[in-house]
């Protein structure tokens, strides 16, 4: 009782204690009050009020700033020598390095960039390269067009954290000098003021072009109705929306799916194989379960756990197991990696069939269905891929990939085939399963140990979105730059296979920044004599910029120049023409028929003497020196019969990256317009791939193919798509079609010839439109290197409203 009663005691004195403790607090904080009362009432001192107002005023102006902002920086320009490591001093190009006054930031954001500029010759292309942050590439550039010796006010945009600025103008005229250089940086109410003004200027100068816009927009409505103009201002971030319209499956394609198979005179069991090391328990039940809900019943998962860590892991295994007996696993003593579980997982098939399918994965549940098809549809098919797209870790769908068909040029460069792959199991066992050594890009390299067994027919692409790619932390869907080990394996990979067909001049290395890979092919000992034929028309400042380019600025020097003078009547002309008989690489042959291509550059190619034929137009500007020798090794390749080149729009945006079927009812360039930094669709605006077409403004054939055609289309195609008749002749007899970004040239289009803008070159144009349909109209429809779920209304690879074609 005692210690209780004493424990009572001290309680309370505790309590009373903080009750003198509160009771104090109170008063304090009563005291406080009043001080902060009588504070309040004093009046503020005026220093104290401007100091608030000004800043005040400061944090309003910093918000104002990005609107408002208007400081000029005079740029001190110091000139570059020529070097041979600078591919625009070696062609013609003269720059120099822009820097701000001393302790002033480079200019950045939306500026307008002044230039003045003595002696050159113009028109010219200036290239404004700039360098951002610590970074030390360059490449990033800005191209425009300088008209005069003085540039006023071209509006470009940089970068916040611009570093480094160079100014490359591309010009032969070795007086050219460039007196002057500043940017006034404008602010964004400043630089939409100008666009609306810019927009309206051009249109009252240019009535005809809006005109010509008008009566495009007419015509695109005819053929397609809203939803082609739609398509046509759809923007690329709308896949969300197209997922719901377009890949979304409904009940009753689910049960039409079901009641197909039953028709199916072949019903392959596919064996999905699936490696698991330590994944996240969810997207491991993910994963499976996305094979359990296969609309087509005639599967089997096989799984091999690669040790892992994680116990979670065996207990999914062994409970899915348990639940359904298609599910067989394996668990492997010792960590092997990706290659060696994938093989262990193989080792348990009996599919006529491997589909493969990574442990943080999903298949779609019509994937399997989707194959089966594509087998039934064609029975002699041993190597089959689809289209992909990316998931969040919440499921989110997310830039989708729609693939060329095959492909092998492009497969070089990426392993665009990816997911979701299905191979024959004794195709996947003759080649000997995955080859250890090459984690990271083991199925890449299986890809490519595989087609080499096989011809091209037996491989299948299948344009569905069938396999959804999980992206999160340390996955190769993010980057392989959270795996650097995986650049290694890809050099390897391409470089061995280049070996085993018999490439062994091709050297292959990484192009980092996108990780991506890029081949480097020999040229034949002795170098081929290339005939270059230009068929030309007055343009003498033109076709002398063209011929210089070839005669001296370009590295390949075993070559001879044929030019068409085709009745050229201006004098400046003609006696430039005279002037060039005396060297001689060059042969001047007048002809004064009527123009037409096709005859033009057939009958020059019987004078060539050249093994390899080049038709380059008289509006060709070269940039680099090594185009010649980058073209010549590609169309030397067994199997290639044409090499086209990127060519740019003197203002630097792409005028022809490839050749893309059905876009205009006939063919057009894909990327037209574009940037030329722009990666494009899935970096293939910058990477060699194979195509239907390339145009001849500059395409190299070999001779002995190009008399094997028989030539240019004379009849039908005098002026138009003789370029792109040759190539679909070409690729008929089994050539392929090589595109290359690394011969990269500038095009004046069409500035001899004009456009089609009389009757009757408009009757002709359309009399050849409609002799490359009635030709080659099938073709026309389902170009093989583009995908259906892609527009034809656009050049940029924009999503299709709706897709060409729905399987189910």
């Amino acid at each position: 009782m005692k210690a209780r009663h004493t424990n009572l005691c001290e309680s309370r004195e505790v309590g009373k204690n903080a009750e003198d403790l509160e009771a104090s607090q109170r008063g304090h904080t009563q005291q406080a009050g009043h001080r902060e009362q009588r504070a309040q009432s004093r009046p503020v001192p005026l220093k104290s009020k401007i100091d608030s107002m000004l800043h005040r005023t400061s944090a309003v102006l910093t918000r104002l700033h990005p609107f408002y902002r208007w400081r000029t920086v005079h740029l001190v320009a110091e000139r570059e020598m020529s070097s041979s490591k600078d591919d625009s001093n070696a062609a013609g190009g003269q720059a120099w390095i822009l820097k701000p006054p001393l302790e002033q930031p480079h200019p950045w954001g939306p500026v307008s960039l002044s230039l003045r500029l003595s002696g050159g010759a113009y028109p010219l292309t200036a290239r404004l390269q700039y360098r951002v942050g610590d970074a030390l590439t360059e490449g990033l550039d800005i191209w425009f067009v300088v008209d005069s010796h003085t540039l006023h006010k071209k509006i470009i945009h940089l970068p916040h954290d611009t570093s480094w600025l160079r100014l490359v103008l591309y010009d032969s005229d070795t007086n050219l000098a460039l007196e002057s250089c500043h940017m006034r940086e404008l602010g964004r109410a400043h630089r939409l003021a100008s666009k609306v003004g810019e927009v309206a200027l051009h249109a009252l100068k240019n009535p005809r072009a809006v005109r010509v816009k008008i009566r495009k927009a007419i015509a695109m409505f005819r053929r397609g109705g809203i939803k082609a103009i739609r398509d046509r201002l759809q923007p690329n971030n709308a896949y969300a929306a197209w997922v719901v319209a377009h890949d979304t499956l409904s009940d009753g394609a689910r049960e039409r799916m079901r009641a197909s198979v039953e028709s199916f005179s072949y019903k392959p069991l596919i064996s999905i194989i699936l490696p698991v090391y330590n994944v996240p328990e969810r997207f491991l039940r993910a994963a499976i379960e996305s094979v359990r809900k296969q609309l087509y019943p005639h599967w089997e998962l096989c799984i091999a756990d690669d040790n892992s860590p994680d116990p979670t892991v065996r207990q999914v295994i062994q409970e899915y197991g348990a639940r359904d007996p298609r599910i067989k696993y394996i668990f492997r003593t010792t960590n092997g990696h990706i290659s060696a579980a994938t093989n262990s997982a193989a080792s348990l098939a009996q599919g006529d069939f491997i589909g493969f399918l990574d442990h943080d994965d999903e298949l779609r549940e019509h994937a399997l269905y989707a194959m089966a098809r594509e087998i039934n549809l064609h029975r002699d098919a041993e190597l089959l891929y689809s289209d992909e797209d990316k998931i969040t870790e919440d499921g989110v769908r997310h830039y989708p990939h729609f693939k060329s068909d095959w492909n092998p040029e492009l497969l070089l460069c990426q392993n665009y085939v990816c997911h979701f792959t299905v191979v024959k199991r004794s195709l996947f066992e003759r080649v000997g399963g995955i080859q250890v050594g090459f984690d990271g890009a083991q199925d890449w390299d299986f890809v490519l140990r595989a087609s080499e067994q096989i011809t091209p027919d037996k491989i299948r692409h299948v344009p569905q979105v069938l396999y959804h790619w999980r992206v999160i932390d340390g996955s190769t869907a993010k980057g392989t730059e959270s795996k650097p080990y995986v650049t290694a394996a890809q050099i390897k990979t391409v470089q061995q296979h280049l070996e085993r067909i018999g490439d062994n001049g091709a050297h292959v290395e990484s192009l980092p920044l996108i990780s991506m890979l890029r081949v480097r092919y020999a040229i034949p000992n002795p170098e081929p004599l290339v005939s270059i034929i230009i068929p030309t028309y007055n343009q003498k400042a033109l076709l002398s910029v063209c011929v210089d380019g070839i005669l001296n600025r370009t590295n390949y020097k075993n070559l001879e120049l044929l030019i068409v003078d085709n009745r050229s009547d201006d004098v400046d002309t003609l006696q430039y023409l005279d002037s060039l008989r005396t060297d001689s690489r060059v042969t001047v042959i007048r002809d004064d028929g009527p123009f037409n291509f096709a005859r033009i550059n057939n009958n020059a190619a019987k004078r060539a003497r050249g093994a390899v034929l080049a038709f380059i137009n008289n509006d060709i500007q070269v940039m680099r020196p090594d185009w010649l020798h980058e073209m010549v090794s590609n169309v030397a390749r067994k199997g290639v019969g044409a090499v086209g080149a990127r060519l740019l729009y003197p203002n630097g945006t792409v005028q022809h990256a490839g050749v893309l079927l059905g876009i205009g009812g006939v063919a057009d360039h894909m990327m037209k317009h574009a940037r030329a930094q722009s990666l494009g669709y899935f970096c293939r605006a910058i990477l060699p791939q194979n195509l239907s077409a390339v145009t001849a403004a500059c395409m190299l054939v070999k001779r002995d193919v190009f008399e094997q055609l028989g030539g240019f289309d004379e009849e039908n195609f005098s002026v138009a798509y003789n370029d792109i008749d040759f190539c679909l002749r070409l690729r008929k007899l089994g050539y392929l079609i090589v595109y290359t970004p690394y011969a990269e040239l500038i095009h004046h289009e069409s500035i001899s010839r004009g456009y089609e803008d009389t009757p009757e070159k408009v009757e002709r144009f359309q009399r050849e439109f409609n002799a490359m349909q009635a030709r080659w109209g099938k073709v026309l429809q389902r170009d093989p290197y583009y995908n259906p779920n892609l527009s034809l209304q656009r050049h940029d690879f924009g999503l299709a409203w709706p897709p060409q074609s729905i399987v189910e």
